[in-house]
């Protein structure tokens, strides 16, 4: 048995218990053999109330001993044990374990139900014993931001910090503000912008320092202290702030040649024929005449040019005996009121054709043809026109490229600044307190860029409050007597967060702990608080072999760990007896070590799952557990046993069944193999 100190048990026993067949008086006594532990049985159905009163005269405040509550779906059936210990007795939350006992009901067997529950007590047990309770302190930060950028996101981003009285830097690569409406029309001409206001509001505002023509040549420290350095024509600043926001402006561009259209004067960009209609000098086209538009072909739509497009031609509509035409690939509607709008114009006149591909073209001198099949009734069609007008692609700045290297943040899909990963927030990279909004992360509205912009604000507020950050201190520690300098620590880290001076350095503001640079430490000389090498071995020495075959996986608890809870949820969970399950803060800390060790105390199978590729909260995870496994397998092969007996895979939060599948794969692995048990290694 490996409880390392004293500890209280709670025992959250419903009707659930007994009538799965665990008796929870039975089930009390039992664990009331462990070493070192008290023993509360309680009723969640009492009041809150009464239960207060039970925990107050139970728990021991004075020695802030650990708990491990058990009860079958805890979060549901014990919340309000679970928020008396969180809110009322404040409970610091590494010394709380939770134990869901469905996995043991699941089991047929009683006598197996009984051993599994005392398991998963167990093993909860030797591993909150071995927490470290972690501190949270404020910590003195820069209270100035950096906005980056002219577009709409970053004037907007600017002018609501400066309004919340923090002192902004708004640094813009061009002379002149010239923020683009990306729904709008686009005039060459910046005065002619309907966000011109925008830009005089944003000249005026206190606390706002406007810099233009400027270059980002460094970023330096971490959140709450970045050192940044930034170049314009005739000097170079050097200045601390406390976060950045990241908002370059789209760069629109016309490419006939990705519509397979030859340079005619009748086929014009979008924006020419804006500027057209707005100088208002002649009409575009004569009345009697033809007007067709292109859209939607190709991966540079989306939405927002979509309404442009529509707003364009609604313009034309209106004109007496003018015929308007929209050729469609892909409809993106799904903005809000864009499908009604599309019908609206539907409606007024516009006829529009759903293409699956591009029509061909051919010109005279006087007219274009377009020829393609009518999508209804399928038969050749051809289009006279006396003028074509082909949608323009918004792409992401070419300078986004130069700030992701300075920012030391990977460029994302289409060369944006963040990418779609469900696992942090849409405005957040991977580096704390660097923000990308609006078209510093794709092609979008106004109303979506505001919503970017109120929430990058709210998270600069949350991180920077009134100059006092709160941070969580001691999660990852450096053994500095271990430390030999040799920066894989600083190399690996995806978030940035370790600098060095004579020994590596972790800042407690940028870490998230994912334990990627305590695995790949080569001397073993980092630590990540709650997830340690020793909290793992008592796992492990904690199996009851009693329990067999034993399975044992790593499951990260960004997304297979969810998977695996939403598992013991359904009816049909069938989990092995010997399933143990051992949640990760990410799948890059899943050491190789661990899974030697796992075979060593008797695993026949191991198991590591992880997030897809490209969906890892700390960017390279998944990668760094691959890697391990296939080192591993590839010990294994070389001592004579079968390497198969490791498995990865990678999961989704949202998918249980799979996980399900995954653990089925492996037990079959197991009846096929035999795989015999190892327990070379013995508690």
């Amino acid at each position: 048995m490996s409880i390392l100190r004293p500890l209280e048990i709670i025992i959250s026993h419903g009707v659930e218990l007994a009538a799965a067949g665990l008796d929870p008086h039975e089930f009390a006594l039992a664990v009331a053999a462990f070493p070192k532990c008290r023993i509360l049985l309680l009723d969640p159905a009492l009041p809150e109330a009464e239960q207060e009163r039970r925990l107050r005269s139970f728990l021991d405040k004075a020695q802030e001993r650990p708990v491990v509550l058990a009860s079958t779906d805890p979060e549901r059936r014990g919340a309000t044990t679970l928020r008396i210990l969180r809110e009322n007795f404040r409970y610091n939350p590494e010394q709380l374990a939770i134990v869901d006992l469905q996995a043991a009901l699941e089991q047929g067997d009683k006598k197996n139900r009984r051993l599994k529950a005392l398991e998963l007590v167990r093993l909860a047990a030797a591993r909150v014993t071995r927490a470290f309770p972690l501190r949270t302190e404020d910590l003195p930060v820069s209270t100035q931001v950096l906005v980056w950028g002219d577009s709409f996101a970053a004037l907007k981003a600017a002018q609501e910090l400066a309004a919340s009285d923090y002192r902004v830097i708004l640094a813009s690569p061009r002379p002149r503000l010239t923020p683009l409406d990306p729904e709008g029309p686009h005039r060459k001409e910046p005065a002619a912008t309907g966000l011109s206001s925008l830009v005089q509001e944003v000249q005026s505002t206190p606390g706002l320092r406007l810099l233009t023509e400027a270059g980002l040549l460094e970023v330096a420290g971490v959140a709450g202290n970045f050192t940044v350095r930034l170049k314009q024509p005739r000097e170079i600043l050097e200045d601390t702030v406390g976060a950045i926001i990241l908002a370059p402006e789209l760069e629109l561009r016309s490419e006939p040649e990705l519509f397979g259209l030859p340079s005619h004067p009748r086929i014009i960009p979008q924006t020419d024929f804006e500027d057209l209609l707005e100088t208002g000098e002649k009409q575009p086209v004569g009345e009697g005449g033809t007007v067709v538009f292109l859209a939607g072909f190709g991966p540079w739509s989306g939405p927002p040019a979509l309404r442009r497009v529509l707003a364009a031609a609604s313009a034309q509509l209106s004109r007496a005996g003018l015929q308007v035409y929209l050729l469609l690939g892909q409809a993106w509607v799904a903005a809000p009121g864009l499908e009604a709008s599309l019908e609206a114009s539907q409606e007024a006149g516009l006829v529009v054709f759903k293409l699956p591909e591009l029509p061909e073209v051919s010109v005279s001198e006087k007219q274009v043809w377009l020829s393609f099949t009518e999508p209804v009734l399928r038969r050749p069609l051809r289009l006279a026109a006396d003028l074509v007008v082909y949608e323009e692609q918004y792409r992401a700045a070419q300078e986004n490229e130069h700030i992701a290297q300075i920012m030391e943040i990977p460029l994302a899909p289409g060369g944006f600044l963040q990418g779609e990963n469900v696992h942090q927030l849409p405005v957040a990279t991977l580096r704390s307190g660097v923000y990308a909004v609006g078209p510093g992360r794709g092609v979008m509205g106004l109303d979506q860029t505001l919503m970017d912009v109120n929430a990058a604000v709210a998270e600069v507020q949350k991180l920077l409050r009134r100059g006092a950050a709160a941070v969580m201190y001691g999660r990852a520690v450096v053994d500095r007597g271990r430390c030999v300098l040799c920066l894989t620590c600083y190399r690996a880290c995806p978030h940035r967060a370790i600098s060095y001076d004579n020994r590596a350095i972790i800042w407690e503001i940028a870490c998230q702990g994912c334990g990627i640079c305590a695995s790949e430490c080569p001397q073993e000389a980092i630590q990540i608080r709650n997830y340690t090498d020793e909290q793992i071995t008592a796992l492990f020495e904690s199996f009851d072999p009693q329990l067999s075959p034993r399975i044992v996986a790593f499951l990260c608890q960004n997304s297979a760990w969810e998977a695996y809870q939403g598992a013991l949820k359904l009816k049909h969970a069938d989990l092995p007896v010997g399933f143990t399950a051992i949640k990760m803060p990410c799948a890059g800390k899943i050491d190789a070590d661990y899974l030697l060790k796992a075979v060593l105390y008797g695993a026949r199978g191991v198991m590591v799952l992880a997030c897809h590729p490209d969906n890892c909260k700390s960017r390279h995870g998944n990668e760094y557990a691959s890697w391990r496994v296939e080192q591993v397998q590839a010990l294994l092969a070389e001592t004579g046993l079968d390497p198969g007996r490791l498995l990865f895979k990678t999961l989704a939060a949202n998918a249980p069944q799979d996980f399900l599948e995954a653990v089925a794969e492996m037990q079959t692995r197991i009846r096929t193999h035999g795989y015999p048990k190892h327990r070379l290694l013995s508690p």
